[in-house]
């Protein structure tokens, strides 16, 4: 038993270090960066505790990490979560971006969705409409389509070409803003103009006297902000173990895919047996540590699985599509099971379900990839 119960606990630690890797466009570390003389032709992916990108990137950027300053020109879309996030580049498309406190000082070329707790937004100009929510907006720069925002505190203070609706506690037109379209909001009292400010089109008020609708209208958009910063995580979590190890990757999906229904089981199995096998060795003097790190690769080998899934389901979906005949797994492959996977979250018990047979199949892959690895050693 004891032979058994620590081969469990062996195979489990081993399930959180995918040992086949390939090169892809990426940089993962402590404080990964992109100096100013580099310059990326594509896609460029990067993620860390302080990431900086200061680099021209050609295509898309994603960037996930604690701190995370971008200031290089990025000619395509940029994707960012973090605790604080400073953007200085211009971006040729769209910029969507999630975290506590978030600076956007530069030009954006398409549309800008943004959830944080304070966003500041300045510089040459939005080219599309901005979709915000979150504790305190304030906008200095011109925006050239209609504003969405819900949440705390709005500040405008530039012209806006569009219309501009708002629901949340207290909106504010500065001296330079001056909004083309209709302006619709809702809020407990009265918009503030400061002098100078202008409405060129239609007005309409909604007084909302109970507290109560504001702070379910803050809880909704704490939660979207939570779903989206979500989101951003498992795709760029994703984009690491699918890009960075592609061949591990390839061969959890093949393995998946070939044998789903024995997958599945032995998904269950690891599941269960894992955490039993913890319990027995915790309650046994000599056990004790062997049950910790039971635990400890339990939960990383959840993790690791909640990463590979929407990689793994991203490419059954591309290869059904397709009519292909391979499973691929590139970005696009790892962009659709990310959103997929996040969208199965609120469809009610078919979608959980879903997700927990993808992960269950996950984990049974990673399982016998790794039995395999153990039986070469033997």
């Amino acid at each position: 038993m004891s032979r058994t119960l620590f081969a469990g606990a062996f195979l489990s630690v081993l399930l959180c270090v995918p040992v086949i890797a390939a090169a892809a466009e990426f940089r993962v570390g402590d404080q990964p960066t992109l100096v100013a003389s580099e310059r990326t032709a594509g896609n460029f992916y990067i993620a860390g505790a302080n990431v900086t990108s200061n680099g021209s990137v050609g295509g898309d950027i994603v960037v996930a990490g604690g701190n995370v300053l971008v200031s290089g020109p990025v000619s395509e879309d940029i994707a960012a979560a973090g605790g604080s996030i400073t953007i200085l580049s211009n971006i040729g498309g769209d910029a969507r971006v999630a975290g506590g406190n978030i600076i956007m000082h530069g030009r954006i070329g398409g549309d800008l969705v943004a959830g944080g707790g304070q966003v500041q937004v300045s510089g040459d100009g939005i080219g599309g409409d901005v979709l915000w929510g979150g504790g305190t907006l304030r906008i200095d720069a011109p925006v050239k389509g209609n504003l969405e925002l819900a949440g705390g505190n709005v500040f405008i203070n530039a012209p806006v070409k569009g219309n501009v609706h708002f629901r949340g506690e207290k909106l504010t037109l500065g001296s330079a803003a001056v909004i083309s379209g209709d302006l619709t909001y809702s809020s407990p009292k009265e918009a503030q103009l400061e002098e100078g400010a202008v409405v060129k089109g239609k007005t309409s008020f909604e007084p909302l006297p109970d507290a109560r609708k504001t702070a379910k209208t803050g809880f909704f958009v704490l939660l979207s902000v939570a779903f989206f910063l979500k989101f951003l995580m498992t795709l760029a979590c994703a984009l690491v173990l699918g890009l960075v190890f592609k061949r591990y990757s390839t061969a959890l999906v093949n393995g998946a895919v070939s044998q789903p229904l024995l997958e599945l089981g032995r998904g269950f199995a690891a599941l269960v047996l894992l955490p039993a096998a913890s319990v027995i060795l915790l309650i046994t003097v000599i056990g004790i540590p062997l049950g910790a790190l039971g635990f400890l690769a339990f939960a990383a080998m959840m993790l690791l699985a909640s990463v590979a899934a929407p990689i793994l389901l991203g490419s059954i979906v591309r290869r059904w599509i397709s009519k292909s005949a391979e499973y691929e797994i590139t970005w696009g492959t790892i962009l659709l099971g990310a959103v997929l996977f996040t969208l199965l979250t609120f469809v009610p018990l078919v979608g959980w379900l879903a997700k927990f047979a993808l992960v269950l199949m996950t984990i049974g892959a990673m399982v016998k990839i790794k039995w395999d690895i153990i039986r070469n050693w033997m």
